[in-house]
């Protein structure tokens, strides 16, 4: 696990772990203590006892005095939670169409997630999708809708790039049509588009489930 550089790093501290319950460097079972995984991150035990709390709330650990036991991740908690996100994010690529802004924003995450592509760049085009999703939350203009997407795309970890790299072309074509609803078509298109995306991705990560075996990384 990489360290923590800033402070306060609850939310730093709660990601580090999801990534390493996703990957299946921490396994279902493993204890946890704050004092441990402070040291290993170079923070204090604050952050880390927050971080635990957030990951009880998500049912990836059980808390149990100063020390966390493992829950993990089923293909199953994953793709739930996937659909819950593409009905929200659907609705809010619904909003931002009806505001009927210039979308600058969402059209340069589009760019920059285009040229990560084009680069075979995984991880940039990890950031760059994620600033392409988040552009369009705020185009919504619906704070609490944000807020409620920033939770779920922080719930579990959207690596899915670097776990399915052939996904990235078929995401920037589906990006594309995104975009094209939000500025010109209905919102129902916008909507439509959105979901179409996710779902996407959801039959993806199904349809190599066994390659990827989460069964035995995170259960």
């Amino acid at each position: 696990m990489k360290q923590v550089s800033l402070l306060p790093a609850r939310d730093q501290v709660a990601e580090i772990l999801r990534k390493a319950i996703f990957t299946g460097e921490l396994q279902r079972g493993q204890e946890l203590t704050q004092e441990k995984v402070a040291e290993e991150l170079g923070t204090s035990r604050m952050p880390v006892r927050e971080a635990f709390q957030i990951l009880e709330r998500e049912g990836i650990l059980t808390i149990q005095k100063r020390r966390a036991i493992v829950q993990g991740l089923t293909i199953e908690d994953i793709v739930d939670h996937l659909e819950i996100r593409a009905m929200l994010e659907g609705e809010a690529a619904a909003r931002a169409n009806l505001k009927g802004k210039d979308f600058e924003d969402i059209k340069l995450a589009l760019e920059n997630s285009e040229r990560a592509a084009l680069s075979l760049d995984v991880f940039s085009y990890v950031t760059a999708n994620e600033s392409f999703h988040r552009a369009i939350w705020a185009a919504s203009e619906s704070s609490r809708l944000e807020n409620f997407l920033n939770y779920l795309w922080n719930g579990v970890p959207p690596h899915l790039p670097a776990l399915l790299p052939k996904q990235m072309d078929r995401s920037i074509s589906e990006h594309r049509n995104i975009v094209k609803a939000i500025c010109n078509g209905t919102s129902e298109e916008a909507r439509d588009s959105m979901i179409g995306h996710i779902r996407r991705s959801i039959e993806d990560l199904i349809k190599h489930h066994k390659d990827i075996d989460f069964d035995k990384t995170t259960s």
